[in-house]
């Protein structure tokens, strides 16, 4: 089965952030993600309330077949790279 992004967690924020920046993360770049994911899958599954109103925001609604603590937790980290000074001001 083709997954877009890849089939691993490194897989999936690398190909976010070369998106995002048009390069590939350096390791302690993609390491720090990987920590930034870990951390909101943590906070979401402890609040799995918060995951739900997270992923109820917007026009399109995700699929009952993900895992919404999962789909927030990436959500989160996604914005924290397109937030990135080098995202927001190129040069």
């Amino acid at each position: 089965m083709l997954i877009e992004g890849g089939a691993t967690p490194q897989e999936r924020l690398a190909w976010a952030f070369r998106l995002a920046t048009s390069r590939l993360p350096g390791d302690r770049e993609l390491q720090a993600l990987l920590r930034n994911l870990e951390k909101q899958k943590a906070s979401f599954s402890q609040r799995p309330q918060d995951a739900a109103k997270l992923m109820a925001v917007g026009e399109k609604r995700s699929g009952e077949k993900l895992n919404p603590v999962e789909l927030a937790a990436y959500t989160e980290t996604a914005s924290l790279i397109l937030n990135l000074d080098e995202v927001i001001t190129k040069q």
